[in-house]
Order: C-alpha cells, then structure tokens, then sequence
C-alpha cells in the first residue's frame, strides 16, 4: 500500500511551488493583454485526491525594457538583436489538495536572472536562475519555438531544469526527506486563437517528468506532473485594426477610508463604514495602452500604484503594491463622466485590521498577495467647472478591493473575502 503523505507535516515549512506556468510573448502582435482562465494539474505527491484546480489572472505588457507574460515578468537590463539579458520574476504553484492550500501559503514569486540567444526570429535559446525568499535556487534551459497562422500564434518549447538539494527537499521531498540535487525535463505548447476581434482564447499544455531520485522518494506519486490551462485573453490589438492611444499618461492620487461592506453592497448604495477608520493614501500612475477595443471608445493603461495604510489604534502603518491593467469608458455628456475597471494583482506587506478581521472570522489565514479590483467613475474637471485650463483633471470615486476571487486560486491563498476602501481621487493627465 502506498504510503500517504501526513499533510499537517507541511504546516511547520515554508512552502513555495511546484510547478511553473508561463505563456507565449506576444510582442509581434499586441504589446499588452489581460485574461483570466482555469489551470489544471495532477498532483504528483502521495496525498489523497488526483487534480487540483486554480482560477488564474494573467497580465501580458512588453515594452522598451519592462515585460510582463501571463504570471512572469521582468526587466531588459540589456538587450540586442542576438543577447538580452534581464532580471526575472516568476510565479510558481505548489500543488497540493485544496483544503491545505490556505493553512499553507504556498504562492510565492522567486526572483534572479535570465538570459536569452535570439538564435532566430522563431527560436529562442534562454537559461534562467531562480531562487524563492529563503535561497533555495534552480536554473532552467529552455529552447523556445514560435508558430504563428493567420489568427493564432504559439510555442513549443522544451526545458530542463537543475534543483538544487535545498529546493529538492523542500518542494519535493517536503522536508521529510533528504532527496538532494536533481535535474527535471519539461515540454508543452501553449499559444493563442482569435476568436472575435481583440477576443483570444488562450491556452497551454505541458508536462514535466522528474528525475529518478526525485520519483523515488517516499513523497512523490508520479513520474509525471500534468498540467493546462484554458481561458480568455483580451489583447490590445487584433490583427485587423490599430487602435490608437488615450492622449498622454496620467498621476492619481487618492484618500481612502476602509469599509466592512463588499462591492456589490457599495454598488446598491449600502456602505457600512470600518468602526476603528483605518485609511489609506495610494498614488497610482498609468501608462497609456490602446483606445478603442471592440470598435468602442475604452481607453486602457497599464497601472502601477502604491498605496500607504497609515497608523491607527488597530494597526501599524504598511506598504501595499498594486500592478494591474485599466479601462476606462466615457460619456461624452456636457461634463463629461467616466467609468473604470481595472484588474491586477496586490502585494501588501502586512495585513491590514479590517482585511485581517473579515478573514479571521471565515476561519482564512490571509495572504500577502491577493487579486486586486478597481472600480471608479470620475468626472472631468474643466467641463464641471467651465474651465479649459482643468480639461486635463478628473474628480472620482474609486473602490480599492483585494481579494482572493471566491476561493478559486491557490496563489491568493484559497481565500474567500478580502477588504475594501472608498476613496476619493484627483487624476492629472499629461
């Protein structure tokens, strides 16, 4: 009889991930992209259950030196028309049942290097070195083929990857034994097809086979982990059409007062403002995008923000950093209005009272990162004012949500809930 593995072992490790997922650049088409989709893998570890699940955001941008693709990004600290060598960033997914997934914290984004031969225009050649927040590292070899048709385009690609022994133990031998160094192999495919416009379906099929130490140990179940994910991706640029952009990139600075009652709560007008007052101060700036998707007027920005959650009596001031892709929608109306959605990520560097509470009472141990939503309206300030000089300055409302999307992801902690905060904005286009 196999050997079960004892999950509550796991709860005294710092747990990071097992598997990687990343998707095809898509720089020649389209430099940006949001979609969302369901991930699935077996899980190749002696526990019960067979596949696990995820819910998982995906953010595409490529610019002149920072890139973003799917759950990976970076940043070209050099780059040619043959070498580009960059700081990399990498989510990974520690695959486990999902009734551990929350206790354990297992999301975790290793950070190093990768340096890739543009060996062809199809092909590139990239070895990357990775480690999680404690130095465990691993090194992959990746040879990456790309495949392109009239409405699609993809990948296939092969790698191998080194673990060090640290790594090993840790995320397969779950520190319960000492398997030591090893190497694994990965294949897989993964692209994109337009289905209608700047609509994708996205998509990606792999699977990695372990080493024979790795397999061996009393911990893993399988000689092979597989995995896919299929969604839809909204990308700023169908082949079709070349949206033009929002006029010039913006600065929002905002005030926010937390609150006990959800979105769609605050949507119906019924607010129950956070008895200890908690408030928050973020800065936000967006990077203009395209400005017709679907043949409609929508302006989208890639928008990095920091938000500051200050001092109170129930908790100490902390950092939060927000990514995440926006659109806005406007009524040309006599003083014109704007609707706003944005959807990204959050990483907060403690966790904040209200969040901490409306958590603890679900029974949720509650994660650093999270999904993060927006929602605004806004108004243009010269039009409200009859002032040319203010054309450029908008009045809003926004709603700052975290959250970790209804329980569906493990990178957000299999969480169900969060926390939210009205604020008041004043956003300067320049």
């Amino acid at each position: 009889m196999k050997q079960k593995l004892i999950l509550p072992l796991l709860f005294i490790m710092p747990l990071s991930v097992a598997s990687e997922f990343d998707y095809y650049g898509t720089e020649r088409e389209a430099n940006w992209g949001v979609g969302i989709g369901v991930r699935s893998t077996n899980m190749p570890y002696k526990t019960d259950g067979h596949t696990v699940n995820d819910v998982m955001p995906l953010l595409f941008y490529s610019g002149e030196n920072f890139y973003l693709d799917g759950v990976a990004g970076g940043y070209h600290l050099f780059q040619s028309d043959q070498f580009s060598f960059d700081l990399a960033a990498q989510l990974r997914l520690f695959d486990i049942p999902r009734y551990a997934q929350n206790a354990i914290q297992a999301s975790q984004i290793d950070f190093g290097g990768k340096a890739t031969w543009h060996y062809s225009p199809d092909i590139d050649i990239s070895l990357a070195a990775l480690s999680d927040n404690d130095g465990r590292w691993y090194s992959t070899l990746t040879g990456d083929y790309k495949l392109e048709g009239n409405s699609w385009d993809g990948s296939l690609y092969a790698s191998l990857r080194a673990k060090s022994s640290r790594f090993n133990d840790t995320y397969y031998g779950l520190q319960i034994e000492d398997i030591g160094s090893g190497f694994d192999s990965q294949i897989g495919v993964k692209g994109r097809v337009q289905l209608y416009q700047n609509l994708y379906a996205v998509g990606h099929f792999g699977a990695t086979f372990f080493d024979h130490d790795t397999y061996s140990s009393q911990t893993i179940d399988s000689h092979t982990q597989w995995e896919g994910y299929l969604g839809l991706a909204m990308f700023g640029r169908a082949s079709s059409s070349q949206p033009s952009l929002p006029d010039g990139a913006y600065l929002r600075l905002a005030s926010g007062l937390a609150t006990q009652s959800g979105p769609t709560d605050i949507i119906m007008l019924d607010n129950e403002t956070d008895p200890d007052r908690n408030t928050m101060t973020s800065l936000f700036y967006g990077h203009p995008l395209a400005g017709s998707v679907f043949g409609l007027p929508l302006d989208f920005y890639l928008t990095p923000g920091y938000v500051y959650h200050h001092n109170s009596d129930t908790q100490n001031a902390f950092d939060e950093y927000v990514l995440a892709i926006k659109a806005y929608y406007t009524f040309d109306w006599a003083v014109r209005t704007r609707l706003g959605f944005a959807e990204g990520i959050s990483y907060s560097t403690k966790i904040s009272h209200i969040e901490s509470k409306n958590l603890t009472e679900k029974g949720y141990e509650p994660s650093k990162l999270m999904n993060y939503l927006d929602f605004s309206v806004d108004v243009n300030m010269g039009d409200l004012l009859s002032r040319n000089s203010l054309n450029n300055l908008w009045l809003g409302y926004s709603l700052h949500h975290r959250s970790g999307i209804f329980t569906s992801s493990s990178a957000f902690g299999r969480i169900k809930g969060g926390s939210d905060y009205n604020s008041l904005y004043l956003q300067w286009h320049f």
